[in-house]
């Protein structure tokens, strides 16, 4: 099975606890999130990945007045952590002098872009949105929208995270917020919002806020299943949610939020 850990702080900082975690990690992708999302189904509401935001591996670019939306391994922020932190405390992260494998990433982008253009757009490493403005998305209309296609990479997935986020989590609708086009080729991060009340797992692809030390994002790694044999029986270890569920018997309601943040953070340890 797959574990996520949190990792806090601004965008450097966290992918420098990401960096040095072990065992080896790597970078969620937005497609693993929806995944880990709909896994908690009715018990979503106990889930750290439902309930806080966090950034993923995507990013959106403008280049040559267009927004071009960019997978993990061509998303030029990543390898420049510390430079676009730098940058967004005082505005934007342009891309002239970056590089994605040696080479200016504008035109990096702009090419993998016009190779990938005749595939699915699920299959695509970069994609060309044009001037795409901030828009809404019915969640049982999420299969037939590139933006959340690109980013659930699998039209199915994209399709059943629409209709968790309707049927189990109540959300009719989620917006995709893009960045203006302002004339300079530059880059933002990709934020998915948790789910509930306010931003209700809105997709965040103007993220300019790389600076703030409230961020996070999540790790992976392959782990072994909650169980272990003793006796040629399995023990599985409770969930958070369930232990949750149950303290609500003994735990008094004035110490709740505190118990509940508390173990939610011995959990994440773990």
């Amino acid at each position: 099975m797959k574990i996520f850990e949190r990792h806090n702080g601004n965008y450097e900082v966290s992918l420098g606890k990401l960096a040095r975690a072990t065992p080896k990690q790597t970078f969620a992708t937005p497609a693993q999130a929806m995944n880990k999302r709909m896994k908690y189904g009715a018990d979503w509401r106990d889930a750290d990945i439902c309930t806080n935001g966090a950034w993923y591996s995507a990013s959106f670019n403008e280049v040559g007045g267009s927004i071009f939306g960019t997978r993990g391994e061509f998303n030029p922020l990543i390898d420049n952590a510390e430079q676009a932190v730098k940058a967004m405390r005082a505005g934007e992260f342009y891309l002239e002098g970056v590089l994605i494998n040696g080479n200016p990433a504008s035109k990096v982008l702009a090419d993998i872009a016009e190779q990938d253009a005749k595939k699915p757009i699920y299959q695509r490493r970069v994609i060309d949105l044009g001037q795409t403005n901030t828009y809404e998305v019915p969640t049982d209309c999420f299969a037939d929208d590139d933006t959340i296609l690109f980013l659930a990479e699998s039209k199915k997935r994209a399709r059943d995270y629409g209709l968790f986020l309707r049927n189990k989590a109540g959300i009719l609708q989620s917006k995709v917020y893009m960045q203006p086009i302002v004339g300079k080729d530059k880059s933002r991060g990709f934020w998915l919002y948790r789910l509930g009340e306010g931003y209700r797992s809105d997709f965040n692809c103007y993220n300019g806020d790389l600076n703030g030390d409230l961020g996070s994002v999540f790790g992976v790694r392959e782990g072994a299943e909650g169980t272990q044999k003793i006796s040629g029986a399995k023990v599985r270890a409770p969930s958070l949610s369930e232990i949750l569920k149950y303290s609500k018997l003994f735990v008094p309601q004035a110490a709740r939020a505190d118990f509940e943040r508390g173990l939610r953070e011995k959990y994440k340890k773990q």
